[in-house]
């Protein structure tokens, strides 16, 4: 049986303990890394690049999904799943070294690393493993030096259009996208709906907020709170198929809705869940100004958001912020102060700082 972390997804723990335990976890490595000459080092830092490609390649095949059905050899594997036997051993081999599987009688089987690669695993980060290997996302990474040099956005540089753009154009990779944002929100999800008082009743807007999984979580904590979802015409269907699953259809009215123009809906509070930090200063203060003119006064904005502190930066938070410098449009994590100094230009008046976990929810009153 693998081990488990003390911290748990399906509890809230105090965010001193994510960072207690985050600076452990860099402690235990620098000591370890002393042991071994610096060149070993640099030379194993630049091959992680292969581990992206090893866990996205073995999610593709469905390796994940068929070892968690049990152990089994990479030449068994290969035939179930009509593979070519020595390619597949020499990529699970690196997984293996990787720790996301771990070698047994002459098989193979999941440690609890690997086992969240699994089509099933809630939640899952399958999807998020293939995006982030995608070729477009790929080549914004390795445009890196120049974005270092102008400050200019990788993506749009070197794409010559928007990630927005581009998954318009391509909707495999859109829906892509959408799973492994949906994944991204089950991370943190329960931390969310437990580190934030949301209203026992009245009504909530999901701002931008997809097919609507936090919101399909909020709802299910609250019983007679109900929803509303503002999002583009097209994610409208997918958010009405996945709240019916979720069991909460018949509380939430979907609303489409754009976030630099309008956003028809009228609740007690909003929720803008890693929206702005896909955005530079200037196109936040437009959403806020958008989701702000719909306000009633005394209706509260809550946004989510990972915080980068930069007196004392985590680092999940600065591989967020990096993430966003190479494939948004000037996006980028900032601190609560100021997300707070945004929500003041936009016209409200600032609230609370809810952590939990490693999100925070920063709070905003018309």
């Amino acid at each position: 049986m693998a081990r488990r972390s003390p911290i748990s997804l399906e509890r809230t723990p105090p965010p001193a303990l994510i960072r207690a335990g985050l600076r452990f976890r860099r402690a235990l490595q620098r000591a370890a890394d002393r042991l071994l000459p610096p060149e070993g080092l640099a030379w194993e830092k630049v091959t992680s690049l292969q581990t992206t490609s090893v866990i996205a390649a073995l999610v593709e095949v469905g390796a994940f999904d068929a070892l968690g059905r049990g152990p089994a050899s990479a030449a068994a594997l290969a035939a179930e799943l009509d593979l070519h036997a020595d390619t597949l051993e020499r990529v699970m081999r690196q997984a293996a070294d990787e720790g996301l599987l771990r070698r047994r009688r002459g098989g193979y089987e999941l440690t609890a690393v690997g086992d969240a690669f699994r089509e099933e695993h809630s939640p899952t980060i399958s999807h998020w493993a293939r995006h982030m290997n995608t070729a477009a996302v790929r080549r914004a990474w390795a445009t890196l030096p120049a974005t270092i040099r102008t400050g200019e956005p990788s993506f749009p540089a070197i794409h010559g259009k928007s990630i927005w753009q581009h998954l318009a154009e391509n909707p495999d990779e859109e829906r892509l996208f959408a799973n492994a944002m949906r994944e991204m929100t089950g991370l943190v999800k329960a931390w969310v709906v437990d580190g934030y008082p949301w209203p026992e009743s009245g009504t909530i807007c999901d701002v931008a907020g997809g097919s609507g999984p936090l919101l399909a979580a909020i709802l299910a904590a609250r019983p007679r709170l109900r929803g509303m979802l503002v999002e583009a015409a097209g994610v409208l269907p997918e958010a009405d198929r996945h709240l019916a699953a979720a069991g909460v259809r018949d509380r939430v009215e979907l609303v489409e809705g754009n976030i630099f123009e309008r956003v028809e809906a009228d609740a007690d509070v909003y929720a803008l869940k890693d929206i702005v930090h896909d955005w530079d200063d200037e196109r936040s203060l437009r959403i806020l100004r958008t989701v702000r003119a719909a306000m009633a006064p005394g209706a509260r904005l809550v946004l989510v958001e990972t915080l980068l502190d930069p007196d004392d930066p985590d680092p999940i938070a600065t591989r967020i912020d990096l993430h966003m410098l190479t494939q948004c449009d000037g996006g980028r994590q900032r601190s609560a102060a100021e997300l707070r100094a945004l929500m003041t230009a936009a016209g409200m008046r600032p609230g609370g700082v809810h952590r939990a976990g490693t999100t925070a929810m920063i709070e905003g009153v018309a």
